[in-house]
């Protein structure tokens, strides 16, 4: 008898539906809350004093030309590693200060994503999982920022004054409250009109009065100068409460990645170049494609600019559409309407799109405008193989030559969920169990 070969699936659906509800339980039940504010040094594991953490999946050196490699040059001079911007090149070309990726460090980090060990950075715990996430603190307001590709001497100054004064202010009352659980905020926030990532108006007054009468409960003597500071600050530093969810989201997206037979998005980025992704069951592996031209993004910009003088500069606030926040969660964000789907109308659909590609809804946070509908919540590369639907991901823009421009709807290329998925559908080796049939034995 001829031994035919057979194939089957590495992991059934009924594998994969076991592996997804194991990812998704962790997902949408993160706890998590915000015990401190520390230099990155001091808490993230593996970063040392020459390490400086970007945005996106791992690129060579020598790759990085715009935003991002102004960044780094300037972190670099920041953190005293290099005298000048020349030596700052040759240290990065030879490797004497080293490029990361920040996922790998169980950090995330807004567009260019740069960061320091003498930076501080917000410390997330889910208290579901016991880990941990890490998100550079916010520079403050103005367009010119490390964070958008800006390096210059007020730009230095920005950031020695919340590493200075606003951050130990901020750690000071984290201690006093024993920590701030952001999933209350986050759900009420959804409610009032935020995406949690493009628009955080709403989470960012809840969060400042919690702060804030704080400070009033510390300050029976008169307020401390520092405290003022960090009001003013907190007045001011509009996308700050952004670098706390994408630090929360970062935890729980953590704590579902590594099950076998997943198909559950766990990170989504980019930097300069590339989009990156990966998926519970195929661990830390990036899929990886290129981005798609800055001509495709749609929003509003500021002062008349145009996609001609954007640029991409990377960015890993994506993150939060791991979780159903961003652009997931359109439909819960009217006023955001302009910078993404355009209309009302266009900001539900885009939602309810979203519910086609992804494996369940979220229990806790939900949206208003679908009848407390929750958010789609824990992506699936198979579904977004199957569909031809992408995630649809809220973006801040950046200008050519530094600069916040805006924010705009990116809708990321299908190839890297494609690829994901074909891995983890793809046949096995063929196998033969019978014996070989000899010359003249019936068949």
């Amino acid at each position: 008898m001829t031994g035919h070969p057979t194939t089957a699936p590495v992991t059934d659906r009924t594998v994969h539906d076991a592996a997804n509800a194991q990812a998704l339980a962790r997902l949408v039940e993160a706890r998590p809350v915000l015990e401190t504010v520390a230099p990155a040094g001091r808490v993230v594991p593996g970063m040392t004093a020459r390490t400086i953490l970007v945005s996106g999946p791992p690129m060579p050196w020598e790759r990085y030309e715009g935003g991002q490699r102004r960044a780094v040059i300037g972190a670099a001079l920041y953190e005293g590693l290099a005298r000048n911007e020349a030596e700052a090149e040759a240290l990065l070309a030879d490797g004497t200060i080293a490029v990361r990726p920040s996922h790998d460090h169980a950090t995330v980090g807004s567009l260019t994503g740069v960061c320091t060990a003498s930076m501080p950075v917000a410390v997330v715990r889910d208290e579901a999982s016991g880990r941990r996430a890490f998100c550079r603190m916010n520079e403050g307001p103005d367009r010119a920022s490390l964070t958008f590709g800006v390096w210059d001497d007020g730009v230095g100054a920005r950031l020695r004054h919340v590493c200075d004064v606003v951050s130990p202010a901020l750690a000071e009352v984290l201690d006093h409250l024993g920590g701030i659980p952001l999933g209350p905020l986050i759900r009420r926030a959804l409610a009032m009109g935020d995406d949690l990532h493009s628009r955080h108006r709403a989470a960012g007054a809840m969060f400042r009065t919690t702060v804030l009468n704080a400070v009033l409960d510390m300050s029976r003597s008169g307020v401390a100068e520092h405290h003022r500071a960090l009001a003013a600050y907190l007045s001011s530093a509009e996308y700050l409460f952004l670098h706390f969810v994408m630090a929360a989201s970062k935890a729980a997206a953590d704590s579902a990645s590594g099950i076998t037979g997943s198909t559950l998005v766990t990170a989504m980025n980019l930097n300069e170049k590339e989009f990156g992704l990966r998926v519970s069951g195929l661990g830390d592996r990036w899929f990886t494609a290129p981005l798609p031209p800055v001509s495709t993004l749609r929003g509003r910009l500021y002062d008349g600019w145009t996609t001609d003088d954007l640029a991409y500069v990377g960015g890993e606030s994506l993150i939060t559409e791991t979780v159903g926040l961003g652009g997931m969660a359109a439909a819960a964000a009217m006023p955001l309407q302009d910078h993404s789907a355009g209309t009302p109308q266009e900001m539900i659909r885009l939602t309810e799109r979203m519910y086609r590609i992804t494996l369940a809804e979220h229990p806790e946070y939900r949206i208003p405008s679908l009848a407390y509908r929750g958010v789609p919540c824990g992506i699936d590369v198979i579904r977004v193989a199957e569909t031809g639907i992408v995630p649809a991901i809220h973006l801040g823009a950046t200008l050519r030559d530094g600069g916040h421009a805006g924010a705009v709807l990116f809708l990321p290329p299908q190839a890297p969920f494609q690829e994901a998925a074909r891995l983890l559908t793809a046949p096995s080796p063929a196998t033969t169990t019978d014996t070989p049939a000899r010359p003249g034995d019936p068949l």
